[in-house]
C-alpha cells in the first residue's frame, strides 16, 4: 500500500548504456510503498535505445515538459562522467516542484519500503539527509563516521576514515560520507549548498557533496532502508595494471586533499607520498611500466588542480 509523508518526493537517476538495470529500477521505485511524486532520469548519452525505451513507457523529455508530466527524461549530448551527470541532473531538478530528491545510479534496486524508511528517519531525526544500507549477500557496506583531514601521513582518502565497527545493530550511524546510491536530500539544502561538482568527472563527487552537506545537517545511515547493489560480487581484491578509473581516483584524491586538508602537510606533502607509494606498490606487482604514466599524469594534474575530464574512459 502506498503512503504519503506529505511531502514530494521526486527521483533522480543517472543511466548510461544499462537498460535493463534502468528498466529494474523504475519497476522497483513504482512499487515505493512512500508516494513518488516525479521521477526524472538523466541520460549521459546512451546508445542502446534508453530513450526509445523512456518513451514508450510514458516518459517525457524534460526540455518540452508541461506541469503536469510527472516521468521525464532529459539525454545529453556526450558522456560528462557520473559526476557531470548527477551535477546536471540535481541542477535540473531544482526546476520541479518537490521537498526532496532520492538520487541515484541505474545499477541499483531498493527494497520496496525504502523510501518510507528513509523519509520516516528523516522527520523523526529531523534532519535533511538520510542514506540507506546497501549491506547484503553480495556486498559489505562500509559505515564512515570520520574523515581525518589533519594527518598528512594517511594520503589514501580511504587511511583518512573511521569505519563503524560490525555488526551493524542500530537503526541509525550518523556518518560522513555517502556514495550517489541512495540518499534523500531536502530540496531546501540543495539550494543552499548547491550542485555536485562536476570537475570531478567520477569518483569523490559524493564524497565532496557529502562534506558541504554536512555543513547544514547531520547525514543518517539507515539500517532498515536497504538498498541493492546490482552488480555488486563480493571478491578478493585483484590485483591488475592500472587504467582510466586509477587516474581519476588518484587525480581527485589529491583533489580533494587540496580543498579540505586541514595542515599545510596535507595539502602539499600527502600528494607526494601518495605518489611515491603508488609507484613502489607498483615495481613490487610487476605493473611499474603500464602504471607510471597514469600515477605520474595524475599526481601532476592533481598538484596543478587540472579538473574535469582528462582521460577518455576507452583509455
Amino acid at each position: 500500500m502506498e503512503v504519503s509523508s506529505g511531502s514530494k518526493i521526486g527521483v533522480v537517476v543517472v543511466t548510461y548504456n544499462r537498460l535493463k538495470l534502468l528498466s529494474n529500477l523504475l519497476s522497483k521505485l513504482e512499487k515505493q510503498t512512500e508516494k513518488i511524486e516525479s521521477i526524472l532520469i538523466f541520460d549521459n548519452n546512451s546508445t542502446d535505445g534508453t530513450k526509445e525505451y523512456l518513451e514508450d513507457i510514458g516518459y517525457k523529455n524534460f526540455t518540452d515538459r508541461k506541469k503536469e508530466d510527472k516521468r521525464l527524461y532529459y539525454k545529453n549530448d556526450l558522456n560528462i562522467g557520473g559526476a557531470g551527470g548527477f551535477s546536471k541532473v540535481i541542477g535540473l531538478v531544482r526546476k520541479i516542484d518537490v521537498d526532496y530528491v532520492w538520487i541515484m545510479d541505474d545499477d541499483v534496486g531498493p527494497e520496496k519500503d525504502c523510501l518510507e524508511k528513509l523519509m520516516s528517519k528523516i522527520r523523526s531525526e529531523k534532519i535533511d539527509v538520510a542514506i540507506p544500507s546497501r549491506d547484503d549477500e553480495n556486498y559489505s557496506d562500509r559505515i564512515c563516521t570520520d574523515i581525518d583531514m589533519k594527518n598528512y601521513k594517511k594520503f589514501w582518502t580511504t587511511l583518512r576514515k573511521t569505519f563503524q565497527s560490525r555488526p551493524y545493530n542500530e537503526e541509525i550511524y550518523w556518518v560522513e560520507d555517502m556514495t550517489f546510491e541512495g540518499p534523500l536530500v531536502s530540496k531546501k539544502i540543495i539550494d543552499k549548498v548547491g550542485i555536485p561538482d562536476s570537475s570531478y568527472f567520477i569518483f569523490f563527487d559524493d564524497t565532496d557533496y557529502a562534506r558541504r552537506l554536512r555543513e547544514y545537517s547531520k547525514i543518517a545511515y539507515v539500517t532498515t532502508a536497504v538498498l541493492h547493489r546490482e552488480l555488486a560480487k563480493k571478491t578478493t581484491n585483484i590485483d591488475r595494471p592500472y587504467n582510466w578509473r586509477e587516474y581519476y581516483s588518484i587525480r581527485n584524491n589529491i583533489l580533494f586533499d587540496k580543498k579540505y586538508g586541514e595542515t599545510w602537510k596535507v595539502k602539499l606533502l600527502s600528494p607526494h607520498l601518495l605518489m611515491l607509494h603508488l609507484l613502489v606498490i607498483s615495481l613490487r606487482r610487476g605493473h611499474f611500466k603500464n602504471n607510471f604514466y597514469i600515477i605520474i599524469k595524475a599526481w601532476f594534474d592533481g598538484i596543478r588542480g587540472k579538473r574535469g575530464k582528462v582521460l577518455d574512459p576507452n583509455y
